[in-house]
């Protein structure tokens, strides 16, 4: 008898079974088997690839890596001892949502959500989870102290509701016991405010940013805070850097051997130095918009910098002075950039389209993900000889019958999400996209 195979859509990528294609034996089966005895016959078979949030690797070895996806449901913590050539699942993160994953060393690392925070003894293969005061906000962001895992800070915001009027606040809280308990505090009153990451100071612990976005008298514009008593009190410096209308700051990073040197990311890339009698920070950017994501300073050597964009690595070698941009090496936005201390010519670059690498300090990209199957797909259509599926922002197609590989394929630009993908039964060569936003 020939065999068929049946597509599902599921989030983490596709699945496939093998099915008969005599369709009542089909209809014999379906009725006898259990939901649950079907769903053990699903095998992932792609894309690779997927949303990762966080990596590290091993301060005395590079080859030794750990990853985290968002996804599937819940959080996915992948380990490699070659470099990124193979992967194998160490374990998951006890929820479905996770927004930012901050690490003390390559065994102990905190990830926050919401109200939740989860934190790990063993290098991610189990976590453990401690609620925080959710009478006091939102948690988006966390971070731990370089010189004392016992202290972890989360930034978030707190919304309230009253006349008529919602206003939030930035809302800091604070672990002293390895984030087993909590107490929060909020700063600041905004029409809107939302915080996007956070840094604390290797040299000096009590130097702490938060940088995001904030709405005042009806106009958006980036938000830089810093605190310099651990975070007890803060000053809102955003007025410091020259900002454009409508503008956010996404990312924020101090150089791990001098505290008066900050580097702020978001249209621009904001360098900022401590000079003059009263060691204030003077803020400067360079002439290029950037739209910065994620910065990253080299531990070896701090004057070499990475700073993600769409698509792009920016990289200095001078602290930040200038730039060297390296566009199209890698798909979509980067996430998170981490640099190997054993062997800082080693980059990695967490994204929402996959893992990439670079062996020789970001002048080339290579993706590193392979075996990692956790692609959000939110479109499919399948005909008799093609898959096409909407991968993370980019439409992939697989040729059915020939290689078990994926393809990218056009992409048009976008109006919206991608809600679904038809092929025309006539004409397999006309493809239709329906797109939107609700």
């Amino acid at each position: 008898m020939r065999k068929a195979s049946m597509c599902s859509l599921r989030w983490g990528g596709l699945f496939r079974v093998p099915l008969p294609v005599f369709v009542p034996v089909v209809s014999l089966c379906l009725l006898i088997l259990s939901p649950e005895a079907l769903c053990e016959s699903w095998e992932p078979f792609g894309p690779e690839g997927g949303n990762f949030i966080f990596s590290m690797s091993h301060p005395e070895d590079a080859n030794e890596i750990t990853a985290i996806t968002s996804g599937p449901s819940p959080p996915n913590v992948y380990k490699s001892t070659d470099g990124g050539a193979s992967w194998s699942k160490i374990g998951e993160i006890p929820y479905p949502y996770v927004s930012d994953v901050s690490a003390f060393d390559f065994s102990t690392l905190y990830a926050i959500s919401g109200f939740s925070c989860f934190r790990s003894m063993d290098g991610g293969a189990t976590w453990t989870e401690s609620r925080l005061p959710q009478s006091a906000g939102w948690a988006y962001r966390v971070c731990v102290d370089p010189t004392d895992s016992s202290k972890v800070y989360a930034a978030g915001y707190y919304s309230d509701y009253s006349n008529n009027t919602f206003t939030d606040s930035m809302v800091i809280f604070k672990s002293t016991d390895g984030g087993l308990s909590w107490n929060a505090s909020q700063f600041f009153t905004y029409e809107h405010f939302y915080p996007y990451d956070m840094a604390i100071s290797a040299t000096n612990p009590n130097v702490m940013y938060v940088v995001g976005s904030k709405e005042v008298n009806d106009q958006y514009g980036g938000a830089l805070m810093a605190s310099t008593d651990g975070g007890q009190t803060w000053t809102d410096i955003s007025s410091d850097l020259t900002t454009e209308p409508y503008s956010r700051f996404q990312c924020v990073a101090i150089d791990p051997t001098d505290d008066g040197k900050v580097y702020v990311g978001g249209e621009y890339i904001y360098r900022g130095t401590r000079t003059g009698r009263t060691q204030e920070l003077v803020w400067t950017h360079g002439p290029t918009r950037l739209y910065v994501n994620t910065i990253s300073i080299d531990p070896v050597d701090p004057s070499r910098i990475y700073a993600g964009a769409y698509e792009s690595i920016a990289v200095s070698t001078n602290f930040g002075l200038s730039w060297n941009l390296r566009s199209n090496c890698i798909k979509s936005s980067a996430g998170h950039i981490a640099v190997a201390p054993a062997d800082p010519s080693t980059v990695h670059v967490s994204a929402y389209t996959g893992f990439y690498k670079s062996s020789d300090s970001g002048s080339r990209w290579a993706t590193a993900h392979g075996g990692i199957r956790a692609a959000s797909i939110n479109a499919l259509a399948v005909d008799p000889s093609v898959i096409i599926a909407h991968n993370s922002g980019y439409l992939m197609a697989h040729g059915r019958g020939r290689s078990n590989t994926w393809e990218d394929v056009v992409t048009p630009e976008s109006c919206g999400q991608v809600c679904d993908i038809l092929i025309n039964p006539d004409n397999r060569n006309s493809v239709l996209i329906l797109e939107g936003y609700g």
